[in-house]
């Protein structure tokens, strides 16, 4: 006769091991770690360094980087900033320059997304540290996706006192996208992981990008609070941002949280910091 609880503990043995064997083949069933993918989206060439109160002496390299991140949260993935424009490519800086700055494209976001399998339908979020030229290339590419925007920094470009100085060429199809109006620091999958950090005075919705990473550990994406590594080494800043004290503010916030949290300050900007970054499709996690 056979024993009825010896049979149940086989088949809950064989359950268990079925189970187990296929969490292995899946490992896709369980939630996967954040990643964040870095993406190249051009280069600015400057040599006025005294725009943001520093001299050719203190700057080592006064071309900057202009990043584009994604990050791939288990609910969704982020754009952060578009870079310049992927109608830039191969045009020559003659063509290119704007307020004094040259521009150079050498690669398109949409190719470097779609090589790790993201098209824009796939982007969830768009969120842009703010809405200068040099961080907005490429956003009506993305107005399929749920835009995360400070509502002093939608305001003058959006709202019913537009400014006019402004030109919203390259991001005019968000107007109608689907927006979140921010006003101030948001989490945006609710878990501590993705945090849009409020750093008004380069713009008046300025913002910054905080990413608790597993393995990286915790880093925060600057946007424009600072554009070369001597500001922070010099305690140097834009002389009209100065003036206004609200960036001195928003830096000293963020010295707080960096220190509260242990989090890396990346400077978006720094092209000495560039080449040592893991490009996609590598990435951080």
């Amino acid at each position: 006769m056979t024993n009825p609880l010896r049979s149940l503990t086989l088949l809950l043995l064989i359950l268990s091991t079925t189970l187990f064997s296929s969490a292995q083949k899946n490992p896709a069933s369980s939630p996967a770690p954040l990643r964040l993918y870095v993406l190249d989206g051009g280069k600015l060439l400057n040599d006025n360094v005294a725009d943001y109160g520093l001299t050719k002496s203190q700057v080592s390299e006064t071309n900057m980087a202009v990043p584009v991140f994604l990050i791939v949260h288990p609910h969704g993935a982020l754009l952060w900033d578009t870079g310049l424009g992927d109608d830039l490519i191969g045009r020559p800086v003659s063509e290119t320059t704007v307020y004094g700055y040259g521009q150079v494209v050498t690669t398109t976001i949409k190719s470097q997304l779609a090589a790790i399998g993201y098209t824009p339908e796939k982007i969830k979020y768009l969120a842009i540290s703010h809405m200068h030229f040099d961080h907005v290339g490429n956003a009506n590419d993305y107005a399929g996706s749920t835009w995360l925007v400070q509502a002093p920094e939608w305001n003058p470009v959006f709202g019913p006192h537009v400014d006019p100085e402004i030109d919203t060429k390259r991001f005019s199809k968000l107007r109608n996208a689907k927006t979140i109006k921010l006003t101030g620091d948001y989490d945006v999958f609710g878990d501590g992981t993705v945090v849009i950090k409020f750093t008004p005075g380069h713009t008046p919705g300025h913002q910054c990008l905080f990413l608790k990473l597993k393995n990286t550990g915790p880093i925060v994406l600057s946007g424009d609070l600072y554009h070369y590594t001597a500001e922070r080494t010099y305690h140097k800043m834009p002389p009209d941002e100065a003036a206004a004290g609200q960036t001195a503010a928003s830096r000293a916030a963020m010295d707080q949280f960096l220190k509260q949290t242990g989090a890396t300050l990346w400077i978006q900007h720094d092209l000495t910091a560039w080449p040592s970054l893991k490009k996609s499709p590598a990435y951080y996690d």
